[in-house]
């Protein structure tokens, strides 16, 4: 990939937004998913379609303010790599849940924390399809 940078800016704004989810307490709006998504994208996680299209978007972001208390993308990325509507980024997320139950260790047992590697396709300006795969950090879960 070449070291061309035309996306960064979009994802700051993309992930901040995801990141604030939990804080407004709402899904996000129509109006503000259609800002950062295809009308028929999709999110595929570890092989797996987790979304495809506004509406599944919309109730798959819609389960953040219930389940989430915080949850933080981190920048500065590990890895940032465009080629032209190709976009790689290798990330660390932070998620602490609302009902705490179930996490391994002691401590904060709500706090997870995840290296998440994703492999973004842009359509039209807005993201058509997210491809990631995510592990849990070795001592943070």
């Amino acid at each position: 990939m070449n070291a061309t940078v035309r996306h960064r800016d979009f994802f700051h704004g993309v992930f901040t937004w995801i990141s604030g989810l939990s804080d407004a307490g709402t899904a996000g709006t129509l109006e503000e998913i259609h800002g950062f998504w295809a009308a028929d994208a999709r999110i595929i996680t570890c092989g797996h379609v987790r979304a495809a299209g506004i509406e599944a978007l919309r109730k798959h972001f819609g389960i953040y303010p219930q389940q989430y208390e915080e949850v933080e993308i981190r920048e500065p990325y590990y890895t940032y790599l465009e080629a032209g509507d190709e976009v790689v980024i290798e990330y660390d997320i932070l998620i602490r849940r609302r009902h705490r139950e179930g996490a391994a260790g002691d401590g904060d047992t709500g706090r997870q924390e995840f290296r998440v590697i994703a492999d973004f396709s842009i359509t039209d300006g807005r993201i058509s399809e997210m491809c990631q795969a995510s592990g849990a950090r070795a001592g943070d879960a």
